[in-house]
């Protein structure tokens, strides 16, 4: 008998690597439950968020730039044309989202953070405070906010800055109502008063045990609400009391557009608009897919 025989090698079978096809159908149940227009509105955001991070690679021509080109057509040397100052439409267009992108998402940031804030810190002391808060809402939500926001621009003036700081003043409310209203919910549950009864203080109790069962009403109305804050900062600029040219914005490029359109220099504003159409329609089709995953409510319906 050999004693320097080799010990006999057992066959260990191949991992299967799991296919391109099978990662993106785990992606499309798993995290979109099946929504064909959520993967879509998703798929739509992504190209546009990746447009709009990269954009300063993709602009080969200076947005702010005029030259004696004016209204040219579509072509090669031009994407989308130019306007009337002969810019050129396709940079002034990827310039603009990035800005409204970066606007609508400081802004509605900003209005999560104050409005989660007073929504939790209400809800659960309760009190003259709460409802001293609540009727400032009322009142508040009782206006048009397109009106207030119109207003609050004319006393600060236009600008960058003040779209941000109206985009968060005009959001503070539906924050600040939903989430008390989650901390009303359970702030008499059983984990509540376990903490309570631990010794935890108020603060503890709110910031440690309330803020983070409030996450999944926060994410859904915060992607549903950056749709009507793009949408809010194009409407303000197009009524020429928001971003102010010559930096561009899509609600600028829009109405100034329409001034030519019988000229048919269609693309001055057929582009920008297409453009700030599908932000609008992908971030509601992504912020309807996160209510139907997230809220037990449609959940269980």
């Amino acid at each position: 008998m050999n004693m320097h025989s080799e010990p006999m090698r057992i066959p260990v079978p191949a991992t299967r690597q799991p296919s391109p096809r099978f990662a993106w159908r785990r992606v499309y149940h798993g995290i979109f439950g099946g929504d064909a227009l959520g993967f879509a509105g998703a798929a739509l955001l992504a190209l546009l968020i990746a447009v709009a991070v990269i954009g300063p690679l993709l602009v080969t021509q200076d947005p702010l730039l005029t030259t004696p080109k004016t209204l040219l057509a579509p072509s090669a040397e031009h994407w989308l044309g130019t306007d009337h100052f002969g810019r050129d439409v396709f940079s002034r267009t990827v310039t603009s989202l990035r800005i409204d992108f970066i606007v609508a998402g400081v802004g509605v940031a900003g209005a999560v953070l104050i409005g989660s804030f007073i929504g939790l810190v209400c809800g659960y002391l309760g009190g003259w405070l709460d409802e001293l808060a609540m009727r400032f809402v009322d009142i508040v939500q009782s206006f048009p906010l397109l009106l207030i926001a119109m207003v609050l621009i004319l006393v600060m003036g236009p600008g960058l800055e003040s779209i941000i700081v109206v985009t968060v003043l005009i959001n503070i409310p539906t924050y600040a109502r939903v989430i008390r209203g989650e901390a009303l919910s359970r702030k008499t549950l059983e984990y509540i008063d376990a903490a309570r009864c631990s010794g935890a203080s108020e603060a503890s109790i709110i910031f440690r045990h309330l803020m983070p069962n409030t996450l999944s009403p926060i994410i859904v109305h915060g992607s549903l609400n950056l749709a009507a804050a793009v949408g809010n900062v194009a409407a303000l600029s197009f009524l020429g009391v928001g971003i102010r040219p010559p930096t561009p914005d899509l609600g600028v490029m829009v109405a100034e557009g329409t001034n030519y359109l019988i000229q048919g220099a269609w693309w001055m504003s057929i582009g920008p608009g297409l453009v700030l159409a599908a932000t609008i329609f992908s971030l509601n089709l992504v912020g309807d897919c996160l209510e139907g995953r997230l809220d037990p409510r449609r959940t269980e319906g």
